[in-house]
């Protein structure tokens, strides 16, 4: 393994009471390509919900103890970041999400997770951070935006990465979360939460997105994901709160 030193940027890492700007990133060497551009059968979907699980409840063993980091992704954060880049929001491209109503969600997380307990979590679990060899067997990879937040945060994020690198498709987030749920089981109050987490994720991507081509001019894989997270958002927020939780979480 190699050990490497990394900016934060405009994060912030707490270290006790001291502030720092930089952590450790440990690179190891993973066979295999990433999930991108791969169709996968149903049970591929639910071996990643149970390694996402698995995972969750390896990292709940960790101590946080003086562990504070926030960074622009965080759910529980995103009304901050939304009123910087709130205005890069594309309303006209996707009518159906209103981002004051997105601002408002993210406010009243803390308070409706609040009798639940956080962990630190991985908060990134995309199809780029999957790593899939012949045998397909999956490793989750980049655990630089380990934050400590809400089990099902994290869940939210694979299922909607999962569903929208999948061209959209609500069985595979069916699937996903059907073996997420054979490892852990989370409450009815927590389900109904995951429609309005991907929705705030996907338009607080949309919206850092935009704000960085601005800033830094095109950038090739960012204008990528700006249009993936807008074509799917629109489809997402076409579907519907009550359909998707009836498709994917049988509520």
């Amino acid at each position: 393994a190699v050990v490497s030193t990394q900016s934060t940027g405009n994060e912030i890492v707490r270290n006790g009471s001291h502030r720092v700007g930089a952590y450790l990133v440990i690179y190891e060497y993973i066979p295999g390509k990433q999930l991108v551009n791969s169709k996968k059968e149903p049970s591929f979907w639910r071996k990643l919900g149970v390694l996402t699980a698995e995972l969750q409840n390896k990292m709940g063993e960790v101590s946080y103890a003086g562990f504070v980091r926030e960074h622009n992704w965080d759910a529980l954060r995103a009304h901050f970041t939304l009123q910087h880049t709130g205005p890069y929001f594309p309303s006209e491209l996707i009518p159906n999400v209103q981002i004051d109503s997105v601002i408002e969600f993210s406010k009243s997380l803390e308070s409706r997770l609040s009798k639940f307990s956080k962990q630190l979590i991985h908060s990134d679990i995309n199809e780029y951070n999957i790593i899939v060899n012949e045998m397909d067997e999956i490793s989750i990879i980049d655990f630089n935006d380990v934050i400590l937040s809400y089990k099902v945060i994290d869940l939210a994020n694979c299922i909607g990465y999962m569903c929208m690198a999948q061209g959209s498709d609500l069985q595979v987030a069916r699937n996903v979360y059907e073996g997420y749920k054979s490892i852990t089981t989370l409450s009815t109050e927590e389900l109904l939460l995951i429609y309005d987490l991907i929705v705030s994720r996907f338009a607080l991507s949309v919206c850092n997105g935009r704000s960085q081509i601005e800033a830094d001019g095109a950038n090739e894989y960012v204008v990528r994901c700006v249009q993936d997270n807008v074509q799917f958002l629109r489809w997402l927020s076409d579907r519907g709160r009550h359909e998707f939780n009836a498709a994917v979480l049988g509520l």
